[in-house]
């Protein structure tokens, strides 16, 4: 005895019925995300001390580009991060030196530092519009400094 052969549902679709429509595809935009700047917050950390070596005032703002899910900060290859992410430091501590942010690893500058970027960061941030209060968490953010065995600032 032979089984019957297997039947189709529905009708077959005629070649490329299921593909969009060129119209909707037209319509399909990508919308790049606001970039938040913030220049009244940059010039206030602009005015405090430098966290690598405490000149005041540092006269630069380093945006941090380190990812971290548990900050809720995405990174990538040539975006500026959000001015939240800004942090003191000084021209020479920022682009010129040999020990530089810019010159070297990243997350291994912070790391010889003895500071959690992401964390000061933040801290920074929710004092935003106080210089006094964001020169405190400098200033906090220097003292308490660990500086990893082996490793030189």
């Amino acid at each position: 005895m032979t089984l019957p052969r297997p039947q189709r549902i529905t009708p077959p679709a005629a070649p490329g019925a299921l593909l969009k429509p060129v119209c909707e595809i037209a319509q399909i935009r990508k919308v790049k995300p606001e970039l938040a700047d913030d220049p009244d917050y940059l010039a206030l950390v602009r005015q405090c001390p430098c966290l690598y070596c405490g000149v005041e005032p540092c006269g630069e703002a380093a945006h941090v580009r380190l990812a971290s899910a548990a900050f809720g900060k995405s990174s990538g290859l040539q975006k500026k991060p959000h001015d939240q992410w800004a942090l003191p430091l000084c021209r020479d501590d920022h682009l010129n030196a040999r020990h530089a942010q810019h010159k070297r690893n990243e997350e291994a500058f912070w790391r010889a530092l003895g500071i959690n970027p992401l964390l000061i960061a933040q801290r920074l941030y929710a004092q935003r519009g106080d210089l006094v209060a964001m020169r405190a968490v400098a200033i906090v953010a220097i003292s308490e400094r660990t500086l990893h065995p082996g490793e030189k600032a």
